[in-house]
Formats: C-alpha cells, sequence, structure tokens
C-alpha cells in the first residue's frame, strides 16, 4: 500500500507538468479550442455585438469575430457554444444568443479583454 501511495505521489505531477508549463499563445494567430464540450470553456465576455472574448481552460483567451452582428450578446447572461462533434471551438463554429444562431468568421488568440471604464 505505502508503495502504490509514494509511487503516485511522485507520477501525477509528472501528469500535471505538461498543464503548467503550456505557453501562451501570441495575440492575432487564428486557433482553435479543444475539449470545450468537456468544460474546456471557463469564461467569454461580449464584446457589443461583433464579436466575443473567450477564455480557455489553461487561461488562454480567444477572440471570435461575428459573420453578422450577433443581437442580444451584449445583454444576455447565457450562450451556448455550438462546436464541431469532436468538441473542437474554431472559426467554423457558432454560438446560440436567445435561440439565434451567431456564426463566428474567425478565432483567434487574443489578450484578455480590456477592462470596462466606470
Amino acid at each position: 500500500m505505502k508503495r502504490f501511495l509514494l509511487s503516485s505521489l511522485f507520477v501525477l505531477p509528472l501528469f500535471a507538468l505538461p498543464l503548467l508549463a503550456a505557453e501562451k499563445e501570441p495575440p492575432g494567430k487564428e486557433s482553435r479550442i479543444n475539449f470545450t464540450d468537456m468544460g474546456g470553456i471557463q469564461n467569454w465576455v461580449a464584446d457589443g455585438e461583433k464579436g466575443i472574448y473567450v477564455e480557455s481552460r489553461n487561461r488562454q483567451w480567444y477572440y471570435a469575430t461575428f459573420m453578422s452582428p450577433c443581437h442580444g450578446l451584449n445583454f444576455t447572461n447565457d450562450v451556448g457554444f455550438v462546436s464541431k462533434p469532436s468538441g473542437t471551438l474554431d472559426k467554423f463554429s457558432s454560438v446560440v444568443v436567445d435561440q439565434r444562431e451567431c456564426q463566428f468568421t474567425s478565432l483567434v488568440t487574443s489578450d484578455p479583454p480590456p477592462k470596462k471604464s466606470k
């Protein structure tokens, strides 16, 4: 029993190391978010009706622009992310706001959204 406990204490940090060592991508790079259907999205912030900032589980921010204005995005508390069957969110994905689908035209890495002034 002690042997298993000691080996698991040693192996666990090795699995966590790649997650901690993951570097953030530079802003503006076309990208995708994996495992969105399994909690891969941690946060989102509307950018008016023209786009949405999305934060992944590893704290990397992304910015998605819409094909046309996404009415109601600025005033809603929840959105549905429509990803590929594999669970990947990319430039071919969309969000659902008040039963309307807003199609992305791009999804790029980004800095965090700007702070709102009071």
